[in-house]
């Protein structure tokens, strides 16, 4: 799956100035932290995490490089059942992020702060984020190295992840992506479930975020599989990948007992069930904004 969430969330970032009107988000794009760092993974480590928070202007970031007017409040976009909008996080505060780095025991002078790396791939608009949170970050006194690598060259991009040598990275991941997608095959102008077996050639293979695209453009359903219009996903496959000790997609190593509890209890509980879910899966977004592994940058607009 994360191979699939690695290309389409290029795919999205690169969308989403044209169809941010839409308002209709699947993924999350974010600064990670890699709590194996001592920086982030000591007892101060989540004061140092939410210094960084405040230091960055997400705001300026999704207006202007993004093109959206949505700020992240949280890791659950709008649009995901288990979105809280009335969920606060710590906003843009340089003021408060220097006394937070203070307080854990970091002066704009400590050479600890001089040796940070950020991993990110080379899109233009990726490269740009990554400058401007290295220009943000220096007002901690952090003087970040960027270390690109080619967002077409997956392999390359999987090592350097899996390596655990960088302190932050930047990432974007759409949750619901097997649960929503389709299969087209344009030679007969059918679409499949992406669990069908009768997969189109190489030549006629598209892939659909939805039965109404599909629909929209011009496939029908395949009489074989059968595929259906799905409902309004949540946001478990997202925050499980993302945030479960085990999770396919946990490139922070993040661990949380609190965390790993609740998404265990949600993947118990009945899907028709969706209240109990939706209470479930806020008060996982409400953990990861106190003691958050990650910064939210921007959400991934729905294609």
């Amino acid at each position: 799956m994360f191979l699939f969430a690695f290309v389409f969330s290029s795919y999205c970032f690169a969308a989403t100035s044209e169809v941010a009107a839409a308002k209709q988000y699947d993924g999350l794009w974010f600064l990670g932290f890699n709590m194996n760092k001592d920086i982030f993974g000591d007892a101060n480590g989540m004061t140092v995490r939410k210094a960084i928070s405040m230091a960055i202007d997400r705001a300026w970031i999704v207006k202007n490089i993004v093109g959206d007017d949505v700020v992240p409040n949280g890791p659950i976009p709008p649009g995901l059942s288990g979105y809280d909008p009335a969920l606060k996080d710590y906003g843009y505060d340089l003021a408060k992020a220097k006394s937070f780095m203070l307080t854990a025991g970091y002066p704009m002078s400590d050479k600890r702060l001089k040796q940070l790396t950020l991993l990110h791939t080379d899109g233009a608009k990726t490269v740009e984020i990554a400058k401007w949170i290295k220009r943000y970050l220096i007002n901690l006194g952090i003087d970040l190295t960027l270390v690109p690598v080619s967002y077409s060259d997956y392999d390359a991009w999987q090592k350097e992840m899996r390596s655990g040598k960088y302190h932050m990275f930047l990432m974007g991941y759409k949750g619901s992506l097997f649960d929503q997608i389709f299969i087209g095959d344009k030679e007969k102008m059918l679409f499949h479930t992406s669990d069908c077996t009768l997969i189109p050639s190489a030549e006629a293979i598209e892939f659909l975020n939805g039965y109404d695209e599909a629909i929209a453009r011009g496939y029908k359903p395949d009489p074989v599989c059968k595929p259906k219009r799905k409902g309004v996903g949540d946001a478990f496959a997202l925050l499980k990948a993302l945030f479960y000790t085990q999770g396919e997609a946990n490139f922070t190593s993040y661990s949380s007992k609190r965390v790993d509890s609740l998404l265990d209890q949600i993947s118990n509980t009945d899907p028709s069930l969706k209240s109990a879910r939706e209470e479930k899966l806020k008060d996982v977004a409400g953990i990861l904004v106190e003691d958050p592994p990650v910064v939210p940058i921007f959400y991934i607009t729905k294609l």
